[in-house]
């Protein structure tokens, strides 16, 4: 018996090191790329043509994000990307919780299918969904404004959206909704008073990820701005390298650049990773 009972704890030690092992290895691989590019940054001109094979500086140029800033106009690009990216946020996040609304307290026929067709949507690739959105937007004159920039981004996130949701509202107790209908409340009551209350870490998670998507899009915003007063964060950044670039900035600048574009979503995703917590830990009641 103490022989099988040490061969279990072996055997347990073994899995549990061999877990935090693949763990290690998987942080590694996800945080190698965003060390190179803040490295990169911090990198002196005569250090980036000498440090092949090294991944930190020699020196440390914190002066590269002053010049960084000054290859773009921040100031309008961060305005057009919190711009667009909190419009199409909020207005995901709530045209998802009224649709998850009605998939979930509304009895109708056919709302299982027409929920199977809602979600079918997402099969769609984007890049199938670019050329329509695109002649649809031409055709009502919303090419480089931001309801074009906007709209589309929110028809895209809503099949998502509304699937998270409505995972959520399947967790509260109808009872409640009864309670407040003998009270004489309104289905846009329940809505607001009872269920968006008792939903805000899925909100917020659901708004966290539809921001960082919004504020990372760069296909669409190709297609759709055409004037440099439109220019979001990613516009800015692909202005400065690429192929189509005459002078291209050498590759710390252009890493500043992006450590730049990065803080306004790590400042986000920071402050509200509680509430991503919170949903995980939500869905595993489940």
């Amino acid at each position: 018996m103490n022989q099988v009972k040490a061969n279990n704890i072996k055997h347990h030690i073994w899995g549990k090191g061999f877990c935090w092992i693949m763990i290690a290895v998987l942080v590694i691989l996800i945080f190698f790329p965003f060390l190179y590019i803040l490295s990169t940054s911090l990198k002196s001109d005569a250090d980036l043509a000498t440090s092949v094979g090294r991944i930190f500086p020699k020196e440390w140029q914190w002066s590269n994000f002053a010049e960084a800033w000054k290859l773009l106009d921040f100031r309008k690009c961060f305005i057009n990307s919190f711009v667009v990216a909190i419009l199409v946020t909020l207005l995901t996040v709530f045209l998802c919780s009224m649709a998850a609304y009605v998939f979930t307290r509304l009895e109708f026929k056919g709302r299982n299918l027409l929920f199977i067709l809602y979600l079918s949507t997402m099969m769609i690739p984007i890049t199938v969904r670019l050329i329509p959105s695109y002649l649809l937007c031409r055709q009502l004159s919303l090419l480089d404004t931001y309801a074009g920039m906007i709209l589309p981004q929110v028809a895209w996130s809503i099949p998502f959206g509304t699937f998270l949701m409505r995972q959520f509202y399947f967790g509260i107790p109808k009872q409640l909704d009864e309670a407040a209908k003998i009270d004489g409340a309104t289905h846009f009551q329940i809505f607001t008073k009872v269920l968006m209350p008792l939903t805000k870490s899925s909100m917020t998670t659901l708004g966290t990820y539809t921001f960082i998507s919004a504020w990372n899009n760069l296909i669409w915003m190709l297609l759709v701005v055409q004037s440099e007063s439109k220019w979001t964060v990613t516009l800015g950044i692909s202005s400065i390298c690429g192929a189509s670039v005459v002078k291209q900035p050498t590759w710390n600048l252009i890493m500043g650049v992006i450590v730049i574009g990065m803080i306004p979503v790590l400042i986000l995703f920071f402050a509200f990773q509680k509430y991503f917590m919170q949903s995980v830990a939500a869905t595993g009641i489940k």
